[in-house]
């Protein structure tokens, strides 16, 4: 390297960067290398070597884009001294944003001093709620605060909730500087009478100095006494009477003193537990924290984040962790709960910090690599809460959650808002989609049922937000209507699938008075197919005109009939019964254990495993037994593998009259399928088997996601260069994996491109199942050169390999991360 040339470049990219600031240009803008090369009389390829290599040496941070733009790190943090400027820019990120980041921490600061960091506790709104508002009521009650004792199991974070509580009194006191003192019970557990003296103050004794009791050091502020189950019965006791009586006996002092300190206690027995009997009664407030497994799937996940980004600020330096990691992590049991949680995250950081290469713009990418074997050997059993964390996880736009060196983390503002934002959207998407003219619908029938599957599973904080928007006059009366009715009396027990109509009737009745009935209405749709829902829709519009004085529209009777109709359906509905019947001593019982795991409902879902010791008879003897059991009245699908259960179907039907469909070559795709289907009211036993199609398996792509060039390009260049391969699963896989690449590393789609990597990579595949695959130089320093490029193409690439059931080595991988070097 030419050292000269390199120092020349470096004065000249700082003079550069003074210069863009000085004029306040530095967004989308930097140094380049051609206008470098220029400027400098230099080649423009020694030029681009030497920029990326001030960037590699931490000097400069790259501006990612068309041209590369490079800015010198030391003039940059000279003039922005409390600014955090990353390694590297993205193409579309605005780089203002980094500049106004001061001013963005000060502001967060200020708001932290004004906020409260009992409401900032993860879970201050969910399994916390109640000991977060018991705990302000025990800080704020004059003159000095009621005593508490925090329990829970070891590891949930009962010391960080006493020094919330003194945040909270610091606050709430206006006092900053308000003493605190933690004593640790466990040091006093062999010798009470240094407890006794911490209470009550010691003597001066030859050579030794008094002390004041601990409640007088601490006089207007906080004393937090650490695992009070350590201290002896005789402590305890001691304790027990200055909490009763207020007031302690300073050894120093003649008279009692009057206690002018809150006690905060810790324990994690249980507060029935006999270890702190004589003490546990003496706190008016137990607060208690559950362990993590009872706090529920999305604390978890928050906590989860929280711990990576205390991480990222601890070791100031950006991590960026994948989602499948962090659904990991969810579905994991931690019996040491905050601590077990965060010894695994530490160990996963370290693990990938050490693959990282050896600049000070380091970026930690945590993936499957950097697990432990514990986490990796999660069974099956893991899979319903995996995927529930990675469906709750998917408000994070980006694949990877991001947390930043100095301790903040958009992903973990925008997983914590994200409840928040959805009920919100949710509900008034809800709310307004209701308030519509029905004379705009185009298809009444298919408007109706999409809202009363919506509000068939709706929680019950969306439905009472809903029903709080409905009219009460209106809600009354359509009660009362229903009462009248033994018809719809099973409507009446599901009032909830009604609250769509009632809202829409309800903002109906705003606007019914400016609306202008036409002289000749058109007739009525419903009136002869629906009479008792029409005569009951009519009943009420009827009434309420009396009582709003406006004229009734014949279409909105027939929307409230329709509603009424489609109601009464899911009302009434009985689901279709499953009966899985498969060769082999466990199959079928491992399907059906698979989906009582992994889907929710009142479905109705039995199996028959038809094995080696089963007579034919035997099986058709117990697959009648078992239909009778389950048939509810919809009747039984019965689902086989091959010859002979296909016709076992028929042979229930006309043995039991229970009306039988068969679907043979039965699959788990399918069966999840089915399963859903049954349960939905607009489906009978026909339209479950002969109607519905089955949905295509997302893993076999096909040809048609190729455009008409690449096609092409397989049939004139690809097909001519494999041996065995299959060209067409091969392209289309690939297809898929190049594109997810493109948008990791926010280059555009070139045909030029995607025929390199295309060809290349099908061929690489087929070397790799060969298993002659090529050797590349120097593999180690390339990988640390390139390791984030590395890690994208590699991980875009996994769908390949488990495609074709191979692993594809990192020799190959850098063959391929050359394709796009060269579009940097």
């Amino acid at each position: 390297m030419n050292s000269q040339r390199l120092d020349k470049i470096k004065k000249y990219l700082k003079v550069k960067t003074a210069e863009l600031i000085e004029t306040d240009q530095l967004n989308q803008n930097g140094v380049d290398a051609l206008n470098c090369s220029l400027d400098l009389q230099l080649d423009r390829a020694n030029v681009s070597r030497d920029l990326n290599t001030l960037w590699k040496n931490g000097d400069a941070i790259k501006i990612q884009g068309k041209p590369v733009y490079y800015l010198d790190y030391a003039m940059l943090t000279q003039h922005y001294p409390d600014c955090f400027f990353p390694s590297v820019v993205g193409k579309d990120e605005n780089f203002n944003n980094y500049l106004s980041q001061k001013a963005a921490v000060q502001s967060a600061n200020d708001d932290e001093e004004i906020l409260d960091s009992l409401d900032e506790i993860i879970g201050a709104t969910g399994s916390l709620s109640e000991a977060v508002l018991n705990a302000k009521s025990a800080v704020s009650y004059p003159p000095y605060g009621i005593p508490c004792l925090i329990h829970g199991p070891n590891g949930v974070g009962k010391t960080s909730f006493s020094y919330h509580m003194v945040n909270y009194a610091r606050k709430k006191r206006n006092d900053p500087k308000m003493p605190v003192m933690t004593v640790y019970c466990q040091n006093y557990q062999d010798d009470p009478s240094l407890f006794m003296q911490a209470l009550n103050g010691s003597e001066k004794k030859a050579g030794l100095k008094g002390n004041d009791s601990i409640f007088k050091l601490c006089e207007n502020g906080v004393v937090i006494l650490e695992q009070i189950q350590f201290l002896p019965f005789s402590c305890q006791n001691a304790l027990a009477s200055i909490i009763n009586a207020a007031s302690f006996h300073n050894i120093l002092q003649s008279a009692a003193t009057p206690l002018t300190t809150m006690i905060i206690a810790t324990t994690d027995c249980d507060e029935q537990d006999e270890r702190i009997s004589p003490l546990s009664t003496s706190f008016p407030i137990h607060l208690q924290i559950k362990d993590i497994e009872s706090r529920g799937i999305y604390e978890k996940i928050e906590l989860i984040l929280d711990l990576f980004r205390l991480e990222a600020k601890h070791i100031h330096t950006d991590i960026a962790v994948h989602k499948d990691i962090i659904a990991l992590l969810a579905a994991k049991k931690f019996p040491g709960n905050l601590n077990q949680m965060r010894n695994e995250i530490q160990i996963c950081c370290s693990k990938a910090y050490l693959e990282n290469p050896g600049n000070k713009f380091r970026k930690v990418y945590v993936t499957y690599q950097a697990l432990s074997i514990d986490l990796l050997s999660q069974s099956e059993a893991n899979s319903k809460v995996n995927s529930i964390a990675i469906s709750l996880l998917s408000c994070i736009e980006s694949d990877y959650a991001q947390f930043n060196a100095d301790g903040t983390s958009q992903s973990a503002a925008i997983f914590k808002n994200a409840p928040n934002k959805f009920n919100e959207h949710r509900l008034n998407q809800f709310v307004n989609e209701l308030n519509i003219d029905v004379g705009e619908l185009d298809n009444m029938e298919n408007y109706v049922r999409e809202n009363i599957s919506v509000l068939k599973d709706c929680p019950p904080p969306q439905l009472d937000a809903i029903k709080k928007s409905i009219n009460p006059y209106v809600y009354q009366l359509t009660l009362a209507k229903l009462s009248q009715r033994p018809f719809f009396s099973k409507l009446k027990k599901n009032v909830q699938l009604l609250y769509g109509i009632l809202l829409h009737i309800s903002n109906y009745l705003k606007r019914a008075h400016e609306e202008t009935s036409s002289a000749s209405q058109p007739q009525s749709i419903t009136s002869q197919f629906y009479p008792n829902e029409y005569l009951l829709a009519k009943d009420i519009y009827q009434s309420l005109a009396q009582v709003y004085n406006f004229e009734v529209v014949e279409r909105e009777i027939d929307f409230l009939c329709s509603y009424l109709v489609i109601a009464t359906q899911w009302a009434d509905h009985v689901n279709i019964a499953i009966l899985l019947i498969c060769h082999g001593d466990s199959v079928a019982s491992q399907y059906v254990d698979y989906i009582k795991r992994t889907i929710e409902g009142n479905y109705i879902l039995d199996c028959i495993d038809y094995n080696e010791t089963m007579q034919l008879n035997d099986c058709l003897e117990l697959a009648s037994i078992k239909a009778n059991q389950i048939n509810q009245g919809a009747g039984v699908l019965v689902l086989t593998d091959i010859e002979p259960l296909t016709s076992i179907g028929s042979y229930i039907q006309k043995n039991l009259h229970i009306p039988c469909r068969t679907i043979s070559n039965v699959s788990l795709n399918m069966l999840i399928h089915f399963v859903e289907a049954s349960m939905s009211a607009y489906n009978n036993l026909d339209t479950v088997s002969n109607e519905i199609k089955m949905p295509e398996p997302s893993s076999n792509p096909t040809g048609k996601h190729i455009n008409n060039f690449i096609d092409q390009i397989k049939d004139k260049v690809i097909s001519k260069t494999v041996a065995f391969i299959d060209v067409d699963k091969a392209v289309s896989v690939l297809d898929i994996c190049f594109r997810k690449t493109l948008q990791d590393l926010h280059i555009p789609y070139t045909d030029v491109l995607a025929v390199k990597y295309l060809c290349h990579c099908t061929n690489m595949l087929e070397r790799v199942i060969r298993n002659e695959t090529w050797g590349f130089q120097k593999i180690n320093t390339f990988s640390n050169e390139n390791y984030n490029l590395m890690h994208i193409v590699e991980h875009r690439l996994e769908y390949a390999a488990d495609t074709f059931g191979v692993n594809i080595p990192s020799n190959e991988i850098a063959y391929v991360v050359q394709i796009f070097l060269l579009e940097k």
